[in-house]
């Protein structure tokens, strides 16, 4: 059928070649046409239809410079006697067949026939990025060659190439541009990392299918300050620990997927969670995260932190699946060896000893105060019997101890106080019935020579007992009540 199909062409007045040609819609085709050097000088145009009847869609006959009308553009490279033919904004009205030509005054043209296909795909138009930031845009593509050439090119002369040699997916990098090229998947990644203002402008994307064509995206970055988000936050974590993140967005991407990436080498995104309704936490393996809408918040939390989670980002993707990184974030972790360990614990089991033998030590004080505050201070002393909270004070006895029974001594006196029980008796007078061995009497007291008794005031609490008990040689005295009388 080949066979047939080129010997059909050759038949065709004029056909030189022919070539199938690829593009997106949104994007962009690049097609090469070569002619023979004598036709230099000649016009150089490229038309749509058959050749019998090909309509212009862009002619001129300038030479090595570009030429433009409408989404169609031409440049006659007469040293390489080749002219390439640019459309852009590709539409999927655009296919169909094409015609390369020169244009010849006393013959037929020379044609090269190239038939067009435009595919629907993803329109990159605007990316949004963050100085401090870092950015990756996804290109989807359907290429049948083995080796694609690659170009991201800012300007004509600024592009960064990439050649991939295998259908192994890798990364390629040139300074702060890497490009992650997946066949089997028909998916483009370009990584711009440290972002400034700088980068704003035009891009393309280009991918050489072979000598003959390419096709291209073109899309606007546009790098702003945003005054909402910081750029890098540093936090610490144990080895083993949890650790807990918050990262602001701004109010531009508050319908965007929320998303808190770990970093693994160049891998920026290697592991993802990410979150689209507000305030619902999605776990996925031991990041979880959270948004609040309102707060313009996202908060992560990293469980089990090992060395190898040094570097997180927040950020946020776009409904083209472009990811804005927006927050660096740096984790510290500290990992305690066996030997650190164990000087940790001894050290620990150092200071609760020392705590437990100050304790045991001011226990000890405390009673020893109390023995020396309940022990006897000697014949004819008496002691203070301690009750908790209550104030009471030290009575000493300056008298001899009575003898338990009269008849012991008939010096023993024994007298009880009373009040004046006649009102004809001064109020001055205190009675006292004297008993000795040989009979009583009574005595009016006016005089306190005549007394062998002190004054004793106590301060009584509430909770305090009724009684204070006195202990003199293993003997006790109860006194009910002691009252002051006050004149």
């Amino acid at each position: 059928m080949k066979i047939i199909w080129t010997f059909t062409l050759l038949m065709i007045p004029g056909v030189v070649s022919s070539m199938s040609v690829t593009g997106y819609s949104g994007g962009g085709v690049n097609i090469t046409c070569g002619y023979k050097k004598r036709y230099r000088d000649n016009k150089k145009y490229f038309c749509k239809g058959q050749w019998s009847q090909c309509r212009d869609r862009i002619k001129t006959n300038k030479k090595d410079k570009w030429v433009q009308k409408d989404r169609f553009s031409l440049y006659d490279d007469t040293s390489s006697s080749v002219f390439t033919v640019t459309i852009r904004d590709l539409r999927e009205e655009d296919s169909g067949m094409y015609q390369c030509a020169v244009d010849k005054t006393i013959e037929i043209d020379s044609y090269t026939e190239v038939r067009l296909r435009v595919l629907t795909g993803q329109q990159i138009r605007t990316v949004r990025g963050y100085s401090g930031g870092n950015v990756i845009i996804n290109f989807k593509y359907e290429i049948q060659e083995e080796n694609p050439v690659i170009d991201v090119c800012k300007t004509a002369d600024q592009c960064f190439t990439v050649i991939n040699t295998n259908r192994r997916a890798e990364w390629k990098h040139d300074r702060r541009f890497s490009v992650y090229n997946d066949r089997s998947a028909g998916l483009l990644l370009l990584f711009i990392r440290d972002l400034n203002e700088n980068d704003s402008g035009e891009y393309k994307i280009i991918v050489k299918v072979s000598e003959d064509y390419s096709f291209f995206s073109e899309f606007n970055l546009d790098i702003k300050k945003e005054d909402c988000c910081v750029k890098s936050i540093s936090l610490s974590a144990s080895a083993g620990g949890s650790v807990n993140i918050s990262c602001k967005y701004p109010q531009s991407h508050i319908r965007d997927v929320k998303f808190l990436c770990w970093r693994s080498g160049a891998d920026l995104c290697a592991k993802e969670t990410s979150v689209k309704e507000s305030r619902r936490w999605r776990d996925e393996g031991k990041i979880r995260v959270e948004y609040d809408r309102e707060q313009q918040l996202l908060t992560g939390s990293i469980s089990h932190v090992t060395e190898e989670d040094s570097e997180y980002w927040c950020g946020v993707q776009s409904d083209q699946g472009h990811k804005i990184f927006i927050t660096r974030v740096l984790i510290n972790v500290t990992v305690f060896s066996g030997s650190s360990l164990i000087v940790s614990l001894v050290l620990v089991l150092l200071v609760l000893i020392i705590a437990g033998l100050l304790f045991l030590f001011l226990c000890k004080e405390r009673q020893s105060r109390g023995g020396d505050s309940s022990s006897q201070t000697g014949p004819g002393k008496h002691e203070v019997v301690s009750h908790t909270g209550c104030d009471y004070e030290e009575i000493k006895d300056t008298h001899k101890q009575l003898p338990i029974n009269p008849s012991d001594s008939s010096d023993t006196v024994y007298a009880t106080a009373q009040l004046p029980t006649s009102p004809s008796d001064s109020s001055y007078c205190v009675y006292a019935t004297v008993e000795k061995g040989t009979g009583d009497f009574k005595r009016c007291i006016t005089s306190d020579e005549d007394l062998n008794y002190a004054v004793v005031n106590f301060h009584k609490k509430s909770h305090c007992p009724d009684s204070v008990s006195f202990r003199n040689n293993q003997d006790y005295s109860e006194y009910a009540a002691v009252n002051h009388l006050s004149a």
